[in-house]
């Protein structure tokens, strides 16, 4: 069980109705990797079927979040499990958990969820977003990130990607479903669900979490779909976090309402520990220290998200801020 005074990871789980999301869950916790998780489940309907299928022995009980079906609704909800779940941990009628894993219903846009972490002061004390995970179809899946907004939003909100059924889908639809998610989401990390105990593992790797991976020859780096545009930015220059932070605020500002999200990875010359910054729509996390880099680049890495517009020009943007400075 973590540090009283540390937050508890949430991993949040998406994915379109029918990908996979109980099933991956499932094996999730018989991995002892995943001992002592607590799990909220977000259905559709008043019968809780996946909240049958998800019990498991030394776990704190699946907690049946009221009728997601309205993503403000499950957002409300979360609010309320989450406190619920620490007051059980604290007054022991519930064993300890050493996270809690959510399963969001299959039609939510995971933007207000992700937001309510960034809002509430009291899950930010007490909780910490830790990644996102978003399961595709392999069959369906193209055809759904195409027809479908939530799962094109489920997609690029993700930290990483887990295409299933692959055992169904033809090879060369699987390929092309990648290239489509890794346009939709080239910061995140993309596997595929065909040993689901393998997958699970890597899952857990807190630093291939962080995505952001820029392509290898290239600084600058830009896809567009129907549904999002991203933009990833790759630079070695050091910076103050003052300058850095003032230069978002105003990218923000100017691109309010227009920004999906914003991750990145930065070298600062404040400190020699990387700095994480998360932005959701118009609001950020407090930026958060990791112990060490994940390898041995230390160039700073910025993803920005959005729909409806060009990401290319809130990046633009940024760049005209910073790169005079250095």
């Amino acid at each position: 069980m973590p540090d009283e005074a540390a937050p508890i990871p949430v991993l949040l789980v998406t994915g379109f109705l029918g990908a996979g999301k109980t099933t991956l869950i499932g094996r999730m916790l018989d991995d002892p990797a995943f001992a002592g998780s607590a799990l909220l489940v977000n259905e559709v309907g008043e019968i809780g079927i996946d909240q049958e299928l998800l019990v498991r022995s030394g776990s704190p009980p699946p907690q049946l979040l009221a009728n997601g079906c309205v993503c403000c609704v499950m957002n409300d909800d979360l609010g309320l499990a989450l406190r619920d779940l620490d007051l059980r941990r604290r007054d022991g009628s519930i064993p300890p958990f050493a996270r809690v894993i959510v399963e969001t219903t299959g039609v939510a846009d995971p933007a207000p969820i992700l937001a309510r972490f960034i809002a509430d002061g009291w899950i930010q004390r007490h909780f910490v977003l830790s990644a996102v995970i978003t399961l595709v179809d392999g069959v369906l899946g193209a055809a759904t990130l195409r027809s479908q907004p939530e799962a094109a939003s489920q997609a690029a909100h993700a930290d990483a990607i887990l295409i299933s059924k692959v055992d169904l889908a033809d090879s060369g639809a699987v390929d092309g479903l990648r290239g489509l998610l890794a346009a939709t989401a080239p910061h995140a990390t993309i596997l595929v669900a065909g040993s689901e105990a393998a997958a699970v593992g890597r899952l857990l790797e807190p630093f291939r979490l962080l995505g952001l991976r820029a392509p290898p020859d290239h600084d600058h780096h830009h896809h567009d779909h129907a549904l999002v545009t991203t933009a990833s930015w790759r630079f070695d220059d050091v910076l103050p976090w003052p300058v850095i932070a003032g230069a978002l605020d105003d990218v923000v500002t100017a691109h309010r309402g227009r920004l999906m999200r914003i991750k990145g990875l930065l070298r600062v010359s404040d400190t020699d520990r990387p700095v994480v910054i998360d932005g959701v729509q118009d609001l950020f996390h407090p930026p958060r220290l990791l112990d060490r880099w994940p390898s041995d680049d230390r160039s700073s890495r910025i993803v920005m998200i959005s729909r409806d517009t060009s990401s290319e020009d809130a990046m633009r943007a940024l760049q005209r801020a910073l790169v005079p400075v250095s």
